[in-house]
C-alpha cells in the first residue's frame, strides 16, 4: 500500500514539472510589435473660446434706407405704439400675479401693400403674454414696404422683440410716484362741496331781514347744499402757477323755510301763504343747477397734495330741477310727506362771485349770488349767500 502511495506522489511531481516547462515556453514566444510611423502628425483642430453674448431690452433699430420695412413714422413711433398697446394690456389684466419685464419676440413679413401678415412667435413666454403679443402686432397699421434697387416694393421680413413692462424712461410714461402725488400744475375744482346757504336782501347787501316777505327768510342752518365738480381743466398762463380753470358739476340746494309757509306763483309772481293749521317739521325748497366755473387760479406749489391755491371769479349755471317739500305730522299722529314739484319763477340762470382757498386737498369756499334766485320782478330779489369746505380730487 505504501508503494502504491509512492509511485502516485512521484506521477504528480513529473506532471507539475512538465507543466511549468510548458508554461515557460509560451512566455518566452516572441511577440509581434506593430512599427509606428514617428513621422506622422496629427493636425488637432483648436476650439475658439466661448463668445459672451449681451442682451439688448430694446427693438431692433430701422434702417432709413428702403431697404428695409419702416413702421409709420419711424423707430420712435414704432416704440411709442408698442409701448402703448403693452401698458393698455397691462392696464387690463385682472390677474393678481403679472409677468413683469418678460419678452416675447415675434416674427412677421410686410407684405408689397405694406400690411402685416404671416405673424408668428418666434420666442415666447407664455401662452397669455404670446396670445397679447401676436395682436399687438395684428393691429399695426400698414408699414412703408421695403423697396430693391429699383425702387419696387418686395416682401420683407422683421422681428420685434416686445417688452411686457412700463418703459419709464419714455417721454409720458405712467409714474407710480407723481401719477396720484405731484400732479403738477393741477387745478382745485374737481370734487366734493358741503355747505350751508344764507339768504340776503341784495348783492354785497348783508342783510338778512326780508321785511316786506318775511317767507324769504331761511333757516340757514337746515340750507344745506352739495356741489358734485366732476371736471375741471386749467388753461396755464405763467408756468404752472398762474392759470385759468374751468369745468363742469352740479349744484343741489336747499332752501329751509322758517315757518309753515307754502309757495304759490303764477305767470307774473311768486310769493308764500302761511298755513295756520299745520305745523311742517321741514318746509324746504329744493333746486339742482348745472355749474360751469370760471377762475384765475394762483397755485404755490407744483405737487398737488402740498400746494397752496388761490381761486376767484364765477360760477355759473342752469337750473334743472326744483320743488317744494313739507314734513310734519296731523293731529291723529299720523305723518305725512308732501311733495309739490313747480318752478316757482326760480331764475332759470345762475350766477355767483366766488372766491377758493386751500391746501392740497381741503379747501374753503365763499359764493355771493349775482343773480337773483327768482326772476326779476316776480318778487323782490333774494341774493344767497354760500360758504362751506371742498374736498378736491386731481384729475
Amino acid at each position: 500500500m505504501e508503494k502504491i502511495l509512492h509511485m502516485k506522489n512521484i506521477s504528480a511531481a513529473v506532471i507539475s514539472l512538465f507543466c511549468f516547462a510548458a508554461q515557460a515556453q509560451v512566455l518566452e514566444k516572441p511577440q509581434l510589435v506593430e512599427k509606428i510611423d514617428t513621422s506622422v502628425v496629427i493636425e488637432q483642430d483648436l476650439v475658439p473660446p466661448p463668445v459672451e453674448i449681451t442682451e439688448v431690452w430694446a427693438a431692433p433699430d430701422m434702417a432709413e434706407d428702403r431697404s428695409t420695412p419702416q413702421f409709420p413714422g419711424g423707430q420712435d413711433s414704432l416704440n411709442l405704439y408698442v409701448k402703448d398697446a403693452v401698458e393698455q394690456f397691462i392696464f387690463a389684466d385682472t390677474s393678481e400675479a403679472f409677468p413683469w419685464g418678460e419678452s416675447v419676440y415675434v416674427a412677421f413679413e410686410i407684405a408689397i401693400d405694406g400690411k402685416v401678415t404671416k405673424p408668428f412667435v418666434e420666442l415666447g413666454y407664455d401662452a397669455m403674454l404670446d396670445s397679447a403679443a401676436l395682436d399687438i402686432v395684428r393691429n399695426m397699421p400698414n408699414w412703408i414696404p421695403a423697396s430693391d434697387e429699383n425702387g419696387t416694393p418686395i416682401v420683407a421680413s422683421y422681428r420685434l422683440q416686445i417688452l411686457f413692462d412700463f418703459d419709464l424712461d419714455m417721454e409720458g410714461d405712467f409714474e407710480f410716484e407723481d401719477e396720484m402725488t405731484n400732479h403738477t400744475g393741477k387745478a382745485h375744482w374737481a370734487g366734493f362741496e358741503l355747505g350751508v346757504q344764507l339768504n340776503t336782501t341784495g348783492f354785497l347787501d348783508p342783510t338778512t331781514t326780508f321785511s316786506s316777505t318775511p317767507y324769504w327768510e331761511n333757516n340757514s342752518a337746515k340750507s344745506i347744499f352739495f356741489n358734485f365738480n366732476t371736471f375741471q381743466h386749467k388753461f396755464n398762463l405763467i408756468g404752472d402757477v398762474f392759470g385759468l380753470t374751468t369745468g363742469y358739476g352740479f349744484n343741489f340746494g336747499t332752501t329751509e323755510l322758517t315757518s309753515s309757509y307754502v309757495l304759490a306763483h303764477n305767470a307774473d309772481t311768486v310769493y308764500a301763504v302761511i298755513n295756520n293749521d299745520q305745523v311742517y317739521k321741514r318746509n324746504t325748497l329744493y333746486a339742482a343747477y348745472m355749474t360751469v366755473p370760471l377762475y384765475l387760479d394762483y397755485t404755490a406749489n407744483n405737487a398737488f397734495k402740498k400746494s397752496f391755491y388761490i381761486n376767484a371769479g364765477v360760477v355759473g349755471g342752469v337750473r334743472l330741477y326744483s320743488h317744494q317739500r313739507f314734513t310734519g305730522t296731523y293731529a291723529n299722529g299720523d305723518q305725512f310727506e308732501n311733495t309739490t314739484k313747480a318752478k316757482f319763477n326760480l331764475n332759470t340762470w345762475m350766477l355767483d362771485a366766488s372766491v377758493r382757498v386751500g391746501y392740497g386737498y381741503f379747501g374753503l369756499f365763499a359764493n355771493y349770488a349775482i343773480l337773483s334766485m327768482f326772476k326779476e320782478g316776480t318778487t323782490v330779489g333774494v341774493y344767497p349767500m354760500r360758504f362751506g369746505i371742498s374736498f378736491n380730487i386731481p384729475q
